[in-house]
């Protein structure tokens, strides 16, 4: 592709070369009167009004290719002088106007020239639509891209048969009337407009089709050239023929004749050998692809998940059997119709639409449940994973989404939360009777009982603290996996200033600095459960230093927004990194904790599509840093 431009380019410039040149030597030999350049007798010589506009029109060509913005520019004027010059010479052949404008350019030139009258009328028409071509080469319609197609094949057709006339010695062909005839460098001239024209102007249809990267274009490409140059080079060879008496003219056009069908036969025998070709790959192809598609359908139809997928705007082109038996739609119910009127509530539809055309959410996936109703009226719990689809330059075209029934597990899940909640109201009133009890039987015994005695009774009072702290912590962790997002934008600075001030016990003599942070969209009953766990561990794992520091701040990475909570208190060995977010996992077993904390941390956050990591170095402290979506 990259070297048949450059070839268009080579030959565009050609045509402009040899365009500019044919202007300009007319020109100079009009200027000097110099009489033995090509072109100066005076059957054939050109007009200077037509070689002026070959001058101007080859510079502004040239300037054009090169897409400077002067040849915007200069495009009205040029458009002026060729339209006015043509104009005003027709307006003369047909007796309009007796002014003859050429005559006061090279006035000795001309009246020197025998035989001289004025331009062609061939020629004159030429450059009436040279000038408009050149009007509409900057225009987008479709009309004029079609007037301009249809003046480039005419105007080439036109110049092209001037030039068979010229090899032929046909002057009917070149000559209008009793008209002065158009000159051969005057035709060479035009047929090079027009083809630098035709290949580097903006297309109509007519140049679409050649340029097409289809079979009709290659066919067109391949065909216009041996359709025009082969009668003319047959033609030649059998004139010359003639003229050297090798046979005589009805030998000759029998000839001729014999020889135009051989090629094209050959053309047509050698570019359907190719299609053939192309069409045994194309019907191979079409068959890997048909079994392919057979293949996926067979699959994802067997998919226990609902499948749907939609164009940008929302549109279904295809869902699987499980998807219609979900939904309780047919396959031809579903197709044709917005993906927002299944699954997707009411109130909630401008929000999922949003989503899905707004560029920023393209590079995201979704999941989200919803509690949704069916065909027959029945309302079902449904999880829907919904993801872009893009194409080979990046730009989302569609989105895939899986939909899965999850009634039966939120029933289990609410049955197992009722039965939590249960258990531990049941489990937690007598740990806090127990925990009443030791601590009343430390009061009321004061001094009577002896040392042994009263640790065993604080160790009592301690275990049944840890263990309804523990109970605390395990169902708030078993409850994240039910919990729905519900996201609003946070003030993440009033909520850090207001858990470091609960949470000062912790460690009184800590210097706590809050640096500027972002408001975030979240829900913010979980994010303040981050930053308690976040604070709350930092504030107490620095206890034991002499000046204890804790920094909380923001800062950004790779077009994220980083948190972090950072601490100069007891750190940790950066190979038992893993160990911090699993649950149970307790790396300082001499401060009080549950092994739960960070485990909760890690759920919330990935439950907003984030990621959390930490640094530490032993007895220098330690680093976390999160981000949500």
């Amino acid at each position: 592709m990259v070297f048949k431009k450059a070839l268009i380019n080579v030959i565009t410039y050609v045509m402009i070369g040899v365009l500019f040149s044919i202007g300009t030597l007319k020109i100079c030999s009009y200027a000097f009167n110099i009489t033995n350049l090509p072109g100066s007798n005076a059957q054939g010589v050109i007009n200077p009004i037509t070689a002026i506009c070959f001058m101007s029109i080859g510079v502004w060509l040239f300037l054009y290719m090169l897409t400077v913005q002067v040849a915007k520019r200069l495009q009205p004027i040029v458009t002026v002088i060729v339209l006015a010059a043509s104009i005003l010479k027709l307006a003369e052949l047909l007796g309009i106007s007796p002014l003859q404008i050429d005559r006061y350019i090279f006035p000795e030139s001309l009246n020197a020239a025998e035989g001289f009258v004025s331009i062609a009328p061939n020629s004159a028409l030429l450059l009436l639509l040279c000038g408009v071509i050149l009007f509409n080469v900057y225009k987008q319609g479709h009309i004029s891209r079609l007037l301009s197609d249809i003046c480039k094949i005419t105007g080439f057709l036109i110049s092209y048969l001037a030039i068979i006339g010229y090899i032929y010695n046909f002057e009917q062909v070149y000559r209008v009337g009793n008209y002065v005839p158009m000159a051969l460098n005057t035709a060479i001239g035009y047929i090079c407009y027009f083809t630098a024209a035709l290949l580097a102007m903006p297309p109509g249809k007519f140049m679409q089709l050649v340029w097409s990267a289809y079979a009709g274009g290659r066919m067109s490409r391949r065909a216009i050239p041996l359709v025009l140059v082969l009668p003319m080079a047959l033609g030649y060879l059998r004139l010359m023929g003639e003229e050297l008496l090798l046979f005589d003219p009805s030998y000759g056009t029998a000839l001729e004749s014999s020889a135009i069908v051989f090629f094209i036969l050959t053309f047509v025998f050698l570019y359907a050998r190719r299609l053939n070709i192309q069409d045994r790959k194309r019907i191979a192809a079409e068959q890997q692809i048909t079994e392919s598609e057979r293949k996926y359908r067979t699959l994802v139809n067997a998919l226990r998940e609902g499948v749907v997928y939609y164009d940008t705007k929302g549109i279904i082109s295809f869902c699987n059997r499980s998807f219609s038996e979900l939904s309780g739609f047919t396959d031809e119910e579903v197709r044709g119709r917005s993906v927002f009127d299944f699954f997707v509530k009411e109130e909630q539809k401008e929000k999922y639409r949003n989503l899905l055309e707004n560029p920023d959410n393209t590079q995201k996936s979704e999941i989200y449940e919803e509690n949704v109703r069916r065909k027959n009226g029945d309302y079902i719990w449904v999880s829907i994973s919904a993801r872009p689809v893009f194409n080979d330059e990046g730009e989302m075209i569609a989105a895939l989404s899986t939909i899965v029934d999850i009634s039966e597990r939120k029933k289990q899940l609410e049955d197992i939360e009722a039965f939590s909640a249960s258990a531990a109201h049941d489990i937690n009133a007598p740990l806090a009777r127990i925990e009443m009890i030791a601590m009343l039987l430390i009061e009321s015994t004061e001094g009577q009982l002896d040392e042994e005695s009263l640790e065993l009774l604080q160790a009592i009072a301690g275990i049944t603290s840890n263990m309804r702290g523990l109970l605390r912590d395990l169902l708030q962790f078993s409850k994240l996996g039910a919990s729905a997002i519900e996201k609003s934008s946070v003030d993440t600075e009033a909520i850090v200033k207001e858990i470091t001030a609960a949470n000062m016990h912790l460690n009184p003599k800590a210097e706590v600095k809050v640096n500027s942070l972002p408001t975030l969209l979240a829900d913010k009953g979980m994010l303040k459960q981050v930053f308690a766990n976040l604070i709350g561990n930092a504030l107490k794992y620095s206890a034991n230093k002499e000046k204890p520091v804790v920094e909380i701040g923001c800062e950004q990475k790779d077009g994220s927004t980083v948190i972090y909570v950072k601490d100069n208190g007891a750190g940790f060995d950066m190979k038992d990194s893993q160990k911090l977010f699993a649950a149970f996992q307790r790396l300082h077993v001499e401060f009080e904790g549950t092994g739960l904390g960070l485990p909760i941390v890690r759920r919330i956050v990935e439950k907003h599509g984030g990621k959390i990591w930490a640094h530490g170095v032993p007895q220098e402290g330690a680093a976390f840093y999160f981000t949500l979506d």
